[in-house]
C-alpha cells in the first residue's frame, strides 16, 4: 500500500520543515535548503514493491546535502536510481556531476556523501538493496553519478516498469506479485548497468565475484558453509575471497546470513515455517534469540509479528 505526503495540508510557514522531516524519514537523511521563493508545495508518494521502494516526488527548487555527519547518525546501505520523469536536477557524488533532464536516469549511493539540487514535476527515487543489486552486477558501486544511456539495453524497459510499478495496487494482485516485480526491476537495472560499463576492464573481477556469489546462493542453507569452504570450492585463498567482497563493502558470510534471513522470511510468510524456532533452525540459526534480533534488524519487526499477520 502506498503512502502519500503533501505540504498543502501544512501551514505555509512550516511546509519546508515538514518536507525535510518526511523525506529524511522515508528516503535518506540529509540537510536540505529551500531555493524557490514562496510557500513550498511538495508531494511525495512512497510505494513499497517487495524489496524495492519507489518514491514519486513533486517539488519546487530545493537542495539536499548528505555528508559525513548524516552517515554517522544513520547509516544507509542502499543504492538508488533517480529517474527524472519531468524536471531537472544536478547530482554530485564521488567527484562526478550529472545533470538530469526529462527522461534521464542516474545511480547514486546512500552510503556515500552527495549533493543534489532539483526541481521536479515528477521524479522517481527508487531504493534498491545493495546486496541484491551487486549479486546481479558486482561493479554497480563504481557507476554512481553517471547518465544511463537510454540507447543501451534495458534502460527503456526499466523506466517503463518504474512508472507502472509506482501506480500498481499490489493489494489487488496475487500473493508474491510485488516480490516478482521487485526482482524484475533489479534484473533490469543489473542488465542496464552491465551494458553501460567497460566489460573488458571489469570481466576478471566480476567473474570471480559472480562465481563466489553463485556458490553462496546454491549452498547458503548448508550449515557447514564457511569462508574456508567457499575459498576451497572456488580454488582461491580465503584472503582472495575476503578482498573480492571487501570491494563491495561486505563480507562473504554477511551475504550468507542475509540470504538465510530472506529465506526464513519467505518461509514464515508463505506458511512453510509453523513457528519462530522452526524458522530459525531450518535456516541455520542455532540460537533463536539471535535469529529474532537479526530478523528484527533486517525487517523492522519480529518474526512472531509476521507469523501473526499470515
Amino acid at each position: 500500500m502506498s503512502i502519500e505526503y503533501s505540504t498543502l495540508d501544512v501551514e505555509a510557514s512550516r511546509r519546508f520543515d515538514y518536507w525535510n522531516d518526511v523525506v529524511c524519514r522515508t528516503c535518506i537523511p540529509a540537510a536540505s535548503r529551500q531555493l524557490a521563493e514562496g510557500p513550498f508545495n511538495g508531494q511525495l508518494t512512497v510505494q513499497p514493491v517487495g524489496s524495492v521502494d519507489i518514491s514519486a516526488m513533486s517539488a519546487p527548487l530545493h537542495l539536499w546535502s548528505r555528508d559525513a555527519y548524516h552517515l554517522r547518525i544513520r547509516s544507509e546501505d542502499d543504492l538508488w536510481i533517480g529517474y527524472m520523469r519531468s524536471g531537472n536536477a544536478v547530482l554530485n557524488q564521488e567527484g562526478r556531476e550529472v545533470v538530469l533532464d526529462d527522461g534521464d536516469l542516474t545511480l547514486y549511493d546512500a552510503a556515500r556523501p552527495f549533493i543534489a539540487k532539483l526541481t521536479a514535476k515528477t521524479i522517481f527515487l527508487v531504493r534498491f538493496p545493495r546486496t541484491s543489486l551487486l549479486q546481479r552486477f558486482p561493479a554497480a558501486e563504481r557507476m554512481t553519478a553517471l547518465h544511463l544511456n537510454c540507447r543501451k539495453p534495458a534502460v527503456t524497459p526499466l523506466r517503463l516498469m518504474i512508472e507502472q510499478a509506482a501506480d500498481m495496487d499490489f493489494q489487488k494482485q496475487r500473493p508474491g506479485a510485488a516480490e516478482q516485480v521487485s526482482s524484475t526491476l533489479l534484473d533490469l537495472l543489473g542488465i542496464a548497468l552491465e551494458f553501460q560499463s567497460n566489460v573488458k576492464e571489469l570481466s576478471a573481477e566480476r567473474d570471480l565475484f559472480c562465481s563466489l556469489v553463485a556458490y553462496i546462493k546454491r549452498n547458503f542453507l548448508d550449515p557447514d558453509l564457511c569462508l574456508e569452504l567457499l575459498a576451497h570450492a572456488n580454488h582461491v585463498s580465503t584472503r582472495t575471497v575476503t578482498r573480492a567482497f571487501a570491494k563491495h563493502n561486505m563480507t562473504a558470510m554477511s551475504m550468507v546470513w542475509q540470504l538465510r534471513l530472506e529465506a526464513s522470511h519467505r518461509a514464515i510468510k508463505e506458511g512453510r515455517s509453523r513457528n519462530v524456532t522452526e524458522a530459525a533452525l531450518e535456516h541455520c540459526f542455532s540460537n533463536v534469540s539471535h535469529f529474532s534480533q537479526a530478523f528484527r534488524k533486517a525487517y523492522g519487526y519480529a518474526p512472531h509479528t509476521l507469523l501473526r499477520s499470515r
